[in-house]
């Protein structure tokens, strides 16, 4: 099923000249979260990870450049957008989003460079929680 309409390439507001040339929305099944997706351009792959509260429409301006380069795929975070929240909703006092991006966002990125056939990706993040992320990893033990 490809997405149509708000929140999907096809019922983006002023996007790029171009930009539907080069980009379409689809649905990736990681195995636990089917993952709203722009995808579009040449080369290896490079995951754009929005922040909160955002979705892929973040990137729009940017990821024209981008494709000439890499394939790039913007990511709707699980809950954002269109792509699927938790079941059992999110945990908004222990820091569940941070967790997500550590915990959860690796299992789903790989989950979704499986289902994409990739054999690396590429990541980018952008917000405060990716101050978060690097904070965390940086005091982590190793």
């Amino acid at each position: 099923m490809t997405p149509e309409g708000p929140g999907s390439v096809s019922g983006a507001p002023n996007l790029p000249a171009g930009f539907k040339d080069t980009f379409t929305s689809r649905f990736i099944d990681t195995g636990k979260v089917r993952l709203h997706a722009v995808v579009g351009g040449d080369g290896p792959p490079l995951l754009l990870v929005h922040g909160w509260p955002e979705n892929w429409y973040a990137w729009r301006l940017l990821m024209p450049e981008l494709a000439t380069n890499f394939e790039v795929i913007a990511v709707d975070q699980r809950g954002m957008g269109l792509s699927d929240k938790p079941k059992d909703g999110y945990d908004t006092v222990s820091g569940q989003r941070t967790a997500f991006l550590t915990r959860r966002s690796r299992s789903e990125r790989r989950g979704m460079a499986a289902k994409c056939s990739f054999q690396s990706l590429g990541v980018s993040s952008s917000t405060w929680e990716a101050g978060c992320v690097s904070r965390r990893c940086s005091t982590s033990t190793r």
